[in-house]
């Protein structure tokens, strides 16, 4: 049927939505349930529309007489007969072949169900007895318990999600929060609940379980334990729908206040903002939250006079008739024009989403981000160290070995058998007072108590020099001072807002083996006139291509890369930047299909693509030239773009176009070929290897550049490239693992996101173990490390000059080696 599906014309009848069918159930008390045998079956096909439902069986073709299943409009055309069938009935209700009958007393229930019976028995409708329910005070009807009590989740529903395990993978998520939102309407705050898990779906985050989800997988999980029920919607009563924002979700709740002030709940709903809404004012984040609770509850609140509760105090003057609002909130305004409403102010302490947490009975972890953050408050508030006291000092020392040992030797001025205590260099400064040891007047701290005053030591952040400083005056232990050196640098606070490093030592690209395999593409402008130059410059010979160009879409970059590429052939290796127009799916399709490998530069660092940003800087001071004496543009770009390539280039001392087609371009000055022998390019690649071996030394002598220790698997922080204010930190706070480092180029993960840096950003985080003094037991462990790196120096030691290959020279046929001098003189310009 599937071909015989596409042609079918289907009668687009609506099947009923759950919500308009609660409306109806309101005083309920007495139900029952038939469902039809064979469903489909019962209705026949018209002689006309037989032969295609045409089959094959071995025994030959045979076709339907009756209506089948996998018809597409199959669902439709039965819902409508059988609305069509009971329509003189009352107090009934189907989806397609299941119908409920109900009533608000026995003979109102009664004589429903005689009167049903009856017409089906009269359109031969036929029952399957066995499934049908009578006289219940409560059937399940679409996944959902039907009671007088009002509606309640199916219990098979909760028991699946409760026995579901702790997810696994990304897929195991998506089921979960599948289920979860099922009974949606039953869980207020839903979105706020499943924040956590969502944020493990999103494409560029890595699946981590870690004890923030689990906390909320757990807590989801206890609330479905105590879902409330819900009431079926009067639209007699006084209708109220409360609508809230938070930073990472929207929430609404629809309730009635019955003639006797009684609270119902009709359903519960949220939804998390997109990322462009999350950066709305919270003026608008409320507003948006009122306009999409009016649209998600529409089947319920079309055409009544509803009260919408906020606990935002402008949006009452907002959505008044006479406001003149924002023009993103006017419009939104226009979309609820059908709606009759009064906007009405409740402060968060008199809402009634506050009664609702305990009508419902529901626990108050994660209500409110605010409380959130008031949880952040107190715990700074507590999480600063006490004092120190004298009191605690001794009795720490009276648990602290080595400390029993010294004060011992003290006393008995016998130092013999502690000749490996760490205090015995410092023998003859030692001395005690009480259970106090000293040296001189310092008081010793015991190896328990030292992070502690490490902490009280660094209140106010004072550098290292000022830590050690404050420390020496008072306090001592062995190797205090590469201690408190360790403290400083590994205090998040002190990174965040330290000087950046330095730049990191000058990674020049390998010279290709080729004219045209590894090139690299930027984009210039806009110029005056609108239009963009876009850039290729070969890494091997430096030939440069330029075109102009009115739009910078993708398409219209793959249109000139195509126009160049049929002309010079596809390169190997392609570098760019990452402007959106190299980044979009589409370049990278193109660039796949022909087999050209995408290299991007870090963002925020250009010197990753220097070639083409030196030429850029050269073309914008020709550029300004032909402004300034209001010259043709596009005319100057095509003579700049002849004279470099026609240039012997300061590095490979060859033209570009000579290196690039074996053969010289003639300009206007005129020139003599002189071509002996077959051209190589072994001469060219040396120079290159020389000349930036200069330049890399000279380069990182002149900025001081120092090699960066970090390494796979560290901790690190991101250098800010924006500053809002003079007090934004140098660093961001937030901490990012290290994935892969190739040269300079460091990738990174963090907060969900995957980042390319150069490791001039980055500052590594010190581990926290080095914040304190390593036990005696440790010592060979540390010479260990100290033996590994050293070992590791020795073997990223680089600094040797690559030799230089020997030159050949053809002479009547025959090879023989060229002598140094005459290398020279054959090189010579002149």
């Amino acid at each position: 049927m599937r071909l015989a599906n596409k042609a079918i014309l289907r009668e687009n009848y609506p099947l009923p939505i759950f919500e308009t069918f609660m409306t109806k159930l309101r005083g309920a008390k007495y139900f029952s349930r038939l469902d039809l045998k064979y469903a489909y079956h019962q209705l026949e096909l018209d002689e006309a529309s037989r032969a295609i439902t045409t089959f094959i069986t071995p025994r030959g073709l045979f076709r339907y007489k009756r209506l089948m299943f996998g018809v597409n409009s199959a669902p439709e055309i039965f819902q409508r007969r059988l609305e069509e069938l009971l329509a003189p009935c009352r107090n009934v209700l189907n989806y397609i072949d299941d119908i409920i009958i109900f009533g608000t007393n026995e003979n109102d229930h009664d004589s429903a169900v005689k009167e049903i019976k009856d017409i089906l028995e009269k359109n031969n409708v036929l029952l399957n007895v066995e499934k049908c329910i009578w006289k219940t005070d409560k059937v399940k009807f679409l996944g959902h318990i039907l009671s007088d009590r009002g509606i309640e989740v199916d219990p098979e529903k909760v028991s699946t999600i409760l026995s579901f395990r702790s997810p696994k993978n990304k897929e195991e998520v998506r089921s979960f929060l599948g289920l979860v939102t099922y009974v949606g309407k039953f869980i207020p705050d839903l979105a706020d609940r499943t924040e956590p898990l969502r944020r493990l779906l999103r494409k560029d985050c890595r699946f981590n379980w870690d004890k923030n989800e689990e906390k909320a997988y757990e807590d989801l999980k206890s609330h479905l334990a105590k879902i409330p029920n819900l009431s079926y919607f009067d639209p007699d009563n006084t209708t109220q729908l409360i609508a809230d924002a938070s930073p990472v979700a929207l929430g609404a709740v629809l309730l009635h206040f019955t003639r006797d002030k009684e609270l119902k709940i009709i359903s519960f709903a949220s939804r998390s903002p997109s990322d462009v809404e999350k950066r709305y004012s919270q003026t608008e984040k409320e507003s948006l939250a009122l306009v999409w609770a009016l649209e998600k509850f529409y089947f319920y609140l079309a055409g009544l006079e509803i009260e919408l509760v906020t606990d935002h105090k402008p949006l009452e003057a907002i959505f008044k008739p006479t406001s003149k609002p924002p023009a993103r909130i006017e419009r939104w305004l226009l979309r609820i024009q059908a709606f009759k409403f009064k906007v009405i102010y409740k402060a968060g302490k008199e809402n009634i989403s506050d009664a609702l947490s305990r009508l419902c009975e529901l626990a108050a972890t994660n209500s409110s981000w605010r409380n959130d953050e008031y949880n952040v408050f107190r715990f700074i508030e507590y999480s600063v160290p006490a004092a120190l006291h004298i009191s605690e000092i001794s009795q720490a020392n009276s648990m602290d070995e080595e400390i029993i040992d010294a004060m011992s030797c003290l006393e008995t001025d016998t130092w013999d058998p502690c000749t490996s205590n760490k205090f015995y260099p410092f023998r003859y400064e030692l001395s005690t007072l009480g259970k106090i040891l000293l040296r001189g007047t310092r008081l010793v701290i015991p190896a328990t108590l030292r992070k502690r005053v490490l902490e009280l030591a660094h209140e106010g952040h004072p550098g290292e020099s000022a830590m050690k400083r404050r420390l020496r005056s008072k306090v001592w232990w062995p190797r205090i001072a590469r201690d408190a050196e360790n403290f400083v640098k590994a205090c998040r606070d002190c990174l965040v807002v330290s000087q950046p490093l330095g730049p990191a030592p000058m990674q020049r690209t390998p010279f290709p083996t080729s004219a045209w395999m590894s090139i690299a593409s930027d984009l210039l402008g806009p110029l005056p006139n609108g239009k963009y130059v876009l850039a290729f410059i070969d890494y091997f010979s430096r030939y440069m291509e330029l075109k102009f160009m009115q739009s910078i879409s993708s398409t219209a970059i793959i249109g000139e890369m195509k126009e160049i590429f049929c002309r010079l052939g596809f390169p190997k290796y392609l570098r760019t930047d990452n402007g959106r127009q190299y980044v979009s799916e589409m370049f990278e399709n193109y660039c796949s299909l022909n087999g050209i490998t995408l290299i991007r530069t870090p963002p925020y660092w250009p010197q990753a693509n220097g070639e083409v940003e030196n030429i850029n800087k050269s073309l914008v001071k020709r550029l300004k030239i032909a402004h300034l004496n209001k010259k043709n543009l596009e005319q100057e770009i095509q003579e700049f773009l002849l004279m470099h390539n026609v240039t012997p280039h300061g590095t490979t001392g060859t033209a570009p176009s000579e290196l690039m087609f074996n053969r010289l371009i003639r300009d206007k000055i005129p020139n003599i070929q002189d071509v002996v022998g077959a051209f190589t390019d072994s001469a060219e690649k040396d120079n290159d290897q020389i000349q930036k071996h200069k330049g890399k030394v000279a380069g990182d002598k002149k900025r001081g550049a120092k090699d960066v220790d970090i390494q796979v698997g560290d901790q690190v922080l991101m250098k800010n490239v924006i500053f809002p204010s003079k007090l934004t930190p140098n660093f961001d706070i937030t901490e990012y693992h290290v994935l892969e480092r190739e040269g300079n180029i460091v990738k990174v993960s963090g907060s969900g996101k995957t980042l390319l840096r150069d490791v001039s950003h980055l500052k590594k985080i010190p581990a926290a173990s080095t914040t304190m003094t390593v036990p005696a037991s440790t010592t060979n462990l540390e010479k260990h490390n100290q033996h590994s790196l050293a070992k590791s120096s020795e073997e990223n030691d680089t600094s040797a000059v690559p030799g230089l290959k020997l030159k050949l020279k053809n002479i009547g046929g025959m090879w023989e080696p060229v002598r140094e001098e005459e290398e020279r003189n054959s090189r010579s310009p002149d």
